[in-house]
């Protein structure tokens, strides 16, 4: 197999950084592309492909996090490259397919408009996608997942929670189908033994991931649910 895609984290973990990360994954299994970012032509997920020489036709498998345009805008045309090859949760599939319509602000729809694309693998808590285990964290939307690798203990968030100036935190009220529930899910990643957090937004979170997972807990309730002022 060739060289790492995008920017090395780990062996065989690859960051493509933007507004929204998408992620690369390699293993003797196969090479995973997680989320697509918010470009409909998915420019930094092509360069970043191209600057490592390698074809997107080897994509095992193009997982989306959840249904939000910045995470699924370059699905359609990588699915032109790569077809067949789109997984997404089960709940969130249909909003992907085009087929359901859910409530988007003036300005993301002005941004971001994804074109729909056909989802031949749903996927649901604990499937299998090559060497990650599928982990349901509902909230952020009904169909947001986690994927966890327990043998190298990495965990791609997507937004179930994300990193920003050194904390980690939640995307927000506004955006979340269900924040309550969002705030709920993040104890079902502190069940996991973590040692590198790799975010759908900021940078990957190396030191103490349990211990910056408690302190979130803690203080989300009152932060997301009962803020002051």
């Amino acid at each position: 197999m060739t060289g790492a895609v995008g920017e090395q984290l780990a062996e065989g973990v690859g960051r493509i950084p933007g507004f929204v990360n998408a992620y690369v994954f390699q293993d003797a299994s196969g090479r995973y592309l997680i989320d697509t970012t918010m470009s409909r032509r998915a420019r930094p997920v092509v360069k970043a492909f191209e600057r490592a020489g390698v074809p997107l036709s080897e994509v095992s498998a193009i997982v989306l996090t959840h249904r939000h345009v910045d995470h699924i805008g370059g699905a359609a045309f990588l699915d032109g490259v790569a077809p067949g090859k789109v997984a997404c949760h089960v709940e969130d599939a249909p909003v992907v397919e085009g087929k359901q319509k859910v409530p988007m602000s003036w300005l993301m729809r002005l941004i971001a408009r994804p074109r729909p694309v056909a989802v031949p693998t749903v996927l649901r808590d604990g499937d299998l996608v090559g060497p990650f285990r599928v982990v349901s964290v509902p909230g952020h939307t009904p169909g947001e997942i986690a994927l966890y690798h327990p043998g190298r203990r990495l965990l791609f968030s997507g937004d179930s929670v994300v990193e920003r100036r050194g904390t980690l935190t939640l995307p927000g009220v506004k955006i979340a189908t269900d924040i309550g529930q969002a705030i709920r899910s993040l104890s079902i990643l502190r069940g996991l033994e973590v040692e590198l957090l790799l975010p759908g937004h900021g940078v990957p979170v190396r030191q103490d991931v349990a211990g910056r997972l408690d302190e979130l807990i803690t203080r989300a309730p009152q932060e997301f649910l009962h803020p002051r002022g």
